[in-house]
């Protein structure tokens, strides 16, 4: 996804928000001038989750702090979700149509998301998760995801969130039982990337267990196939179905052209007016065929 002016501002509000606290008025100026020109001088395939993370590393190096450790978080997450394994598994189970409840709950979970909202909280991720799950899929777009299901080899789905991935396992458990002839490899992210789920994530939730799981080689907060691995970049050329999660993958695939059903959670400014949606709205859209996506890769 292009650089827009909406996201470079959040950017740098986020940076100053970020050094109140210091003292020196004249570091902090020279800080943000710092900031300010990297976004004039934008690099090929640059967008929000590969300069933002850029920015931690200079922020760390230029007040001489230690990167934010997420592990504690995970665990906590994962153990949350994990905790409700058996009975949102039970729920799908029994519900009208199981791979559709599976996706939406998967969608549901893409809430626990640090970077991208400026509270988040066991309490509201389980309000959320047991509320029903009010947005439905796009029925279009769901009868075309499951009939390009039926006629895959291969699938990728690439996870986003600790404690989501929990719930990516439950909806991956389904796409095998209803697609039982797709190969599903499960990618994540290679290193720390703030809360984002990684392999440890994978192997104490129990994906490992149920699908081949590759990390994707990159610390930046979605799949920037500018950053990723040789061997990720081939698997997502490879598939022909990639099921994505998150605002973060969106950032970073989308204009690639790859037939890719993007899941998420609308959770800033751009993305709500972007798709004319409601804060925390549920979307469900296709690479090639969104209109907001098709009238925002023209801009």
């Amino acid at each position: 996804m292009k650089l827009n002016p909406c996201c470079m501002n959040c950017q740098l509000r986020k940076q100053e928000a970020k050094i109140r606290h210091f003292d020196d008025e004249d570091r902090k100026k020279q800080y943000m001038e710092a900031i300010r020109r990297r976004f004039d001088n934008p690099k090929e395939g640059d967008c929000v989750p590969s300069i933002s993370t850029e920015l931690k590393k200079f922020y760390c190096s230029f007040w001489g702090v230690p990167m934010e450790d997420f592990s504690q978080i995970n665990r906590e997450y994962d153990q949350l979700m994990l905790d409700l394994e058996e009975e949102l598994r039970s729920t799908i189970r029994y519900s009208a149509d199981p791979l559709k409840t599976a996706l939406i709950y998967a969608r549901t979970g893409n809430y626990i998301d640090f970077a991208a909202l400026p509270e988040v909280s066991q309490e509201t991720a389980l309000a959320l998760i047991k509320s029903e799950n009010k947005d439905t899929l796009d029925e279009q777009e769901y009868k075309n995801f499951c009939q390009d299901m039926k006629k895959a080899a291969n699938v990728v789905y690439i996870t986003d969130n600790c404690g989501e991935i929990v719930l990516d396992k439950l909806a991956i458990s389904v796409l095998k039982k209803t697609f039982p002839n797709v190969r599903i490899t499960a990618l994540v992210r290679g290193l720390p990337a703030g809360n984002d789920a990684t392999m440890e994530d994978a192997e104490f939730c129990g994906l490992t267990d149920l699908v081949p799981v590759l990390g994707n080689g990159s610390d930046v907060g979605g799949t920037w196939l500018h950053g990723i691995s040789a061997h990720a970049q081939e698997l997502l050329q490879s598939a022909d179905v990639i099921l994505s999660k998150g605002q973060g993958n969106y950032e970073t695939l989308h204009g690639c052209g790859l037939n890719i059903y993007y899941l998420f959670l609308c959770k800033c400014d751009w993305f709500i007016h972007l798709f004319q949606a409601k804060s925390l709205q549920g979307m469900f859209i296709n690479e090639r065929r969104s209109p907001a996506a098709t009238a925002f890769s023209s801009d």
